[in-house]
């Protein structure tokens, strides 16, 4: 079986097209730029191109399609890029699939939901994005599973919790945390770090990506999401545990998406996931590999 993953040069890709090459698929990374990766073929192109994502995806069984804006930060800046990437190019890859006979495995986020209207939040629950980031995802999530209903391709998206795990990007709070430590200066927590997260780790979002690759089911989303809630401020503390330095506080972030409390349930009695990741084993994974 051949699978295309796009984004495959990125944080969450690069995880996700060496787990489909582990479970012995013939993997295709296709990113902006070419990259090397050991067993994995790199394609270069840019899905946002119709006629290019076409091309790029012939003879591929399955497309796992993280290629994305997925840079919240970036995003709120460049909404307009945000929209070309996630949905635009979204739209090709659904596209491309259907003249493939490809099935997509869509990499969306929980943060389509917005705030919540109850707890936990399943996949029932309204979604009222308010970012470019999650409303472009969104977007993108729309038109693919609607490709579904109206031409008849196969596809499931993903809501992913928020990812973590070696090969973060430098803004990410886990590398800021880390970095400042280890350079002797305080962390700095914005707000008072009540705000939490489903950090869930990269290699549990890539193992979803293969069950969700080999299920029959189509046109719907899951969550996947790890079950722990973590605080920003928590956080900051197991780093400083492991790298002494000290905390401090600053004013709230704007945008900051409120904590919320998301169930993976859907996803362990539809696919079988659930993750095996424990959270403090995870952060302990990226400070001693990056």
């Amino acid at each position: 079986m051949r699978v295309s993953v796009t984004g495959a040069a990125g944080f969450l890709g690069r995880h996700i097209a060496r787990r489909f090459r582990a479970e012995g698929w013939n993997v295709v990374g296709i990113d902006l730029e070419p990259f090397d990766e050991d067993g994995i073929e790199s394609r270069v192109g840019d899905f946002t191109d119709e006629a290019n994502a076409i091309e790029l995806l012939e003879h591929s069984d399955v497309v796992a399609h993280v290629g994305a804006i997925g840079d919240v930060y970036l995003a709120g800046r460049k909404p307009s890029l945000a929209a070309k990437v996630n949905v635009v190019g979204t739209s090709n890859i659904a596209l491309a699939a259907e003249r493939h006979g490809s099935r997509v495995v869509y990499a969306s986020t929980w943060e389509v939901y917005g705030s919540p209207e109850y707890e936990p939040i399943d996949e029932a629950h309204p979604t009222r994005p308010d970012h470019p980031y999650n409303i472009t995802k969104l977007a993108g999530e729309s038109l693919l599973l609607a490709a579904c209903k109206l031409n008849g391709i196969s596809a499931v998206a993903l809501r992913l919790g928020t990812a973590y795990g070696p090969g973060l990007r430098q803004n990410s709070v886990f590398r800021i945390f880390i970095d400042r430590a280890r350079d002797g200066m305080p962390i700095t927590i914005q707000g008072d770090g009540s705000q939490a997260r489903q950090f869930t780790h990269a290699s549990d979002i890539a193992r979803a990506f293969v069950l969700a690759a080999g299920s029959s089911e189509s046109g719907i989303a899951l969550n996947i999401v790890d079950p722990r809630l973590t605080t920003i401020k928590e956080l900051a503390e197991l780093v400083t545990q492991r790298i002494p330095t000290d905390l401090t506080f600053g004013d709230p972030r704007p945008g900051d998406v409120p904590s919320s409390y998301v169930s993976a349930e859907s996803a362990r009695t539809t696919l079988g996931w659930t993750p095996e990741i424990d959270f403090v084993d995870g952060l302990t994974e990226i400070i001693e590999t990056s």
